[in-house]
């Protein structure tokens, strides 16, 4: 009888841990009582967290510019489209708009895409421009990076002179959206 009895004891003893945990799955906590019992899950991070914006789905799609150069009367002109759709299609318009201030000897000095481009002159001591010098016309990643380095271009170009940047614009990329 006593064996029974310890029997008895050890099953009811398992029993009741079993009723402890309340057999909530992993991941989860009991909550409740008063005989009340039910399983929640554990809180991952803050309440206040929000998801992310979802990404707009869609292509980008690459502009180009281009500069043209072509002088009149010994004054240099030029020819500065951007957001073109192809590199024949800035070429021929920079050539166009060139020639359209009276230049006749127009030429494509820089064709580029998803870029910003600037022009530089040579400057006499009384900051006119120097018609002498060799005008510069350079494409880079930024409107500032592009000016600085048109002005580096035209100070190496034109033995130390000063320079002055006259043109500056960046062909940026056109989202098309799905």
């Amino acid at each position: 009888m006593k064996l029974c009895n310890v029997c008895l004891l050890l099953l009811l003893s398992i029993a009741f841990s079993a009723m402890a945990e309340q057999g909530c799955p992993p991941g989860h906590y009991p909550i409740g009582g008063q005989g009340v019992a039910a399983c929640a899950p554990i809180p991952q991070g803050s309440s206040q967290e929000t998801a992310p914006a979802p990404r707009p789905l869609g292509k980008w799609i690459k502009t180009w510019g281009a500069i043209a150069i072509g002088t009149f009367n010994d004054t240099p002109y030029y020819g500065v489209p951007t957001g073109r759709l192809s590199k024949s299609e800035a070429s021929e318009d920079a050539l166009k708009l060139c020639a359209k201030k009276g230049p006749v000897n127009c030429k494509i000095t820089l064709t580029y895409f998803n870029q910003c481009a600037a022009i530089a002159e040579p400057q006499t001591s009384s900051g006119e421009i120097d018609l002498r010098g060799n005008v510069v016309s350079v494409g880079k990643e930024s409107v500032e990076a592009a000016e600085n380095y048109a002005n580096e271009e035209c100070r190496k170009d034109n033995g130390g002179a000063q320079c002055k940047v006259i043109y500056k614009k960046c062909s940026e990329p056109i989202f098309e959206p799905l």
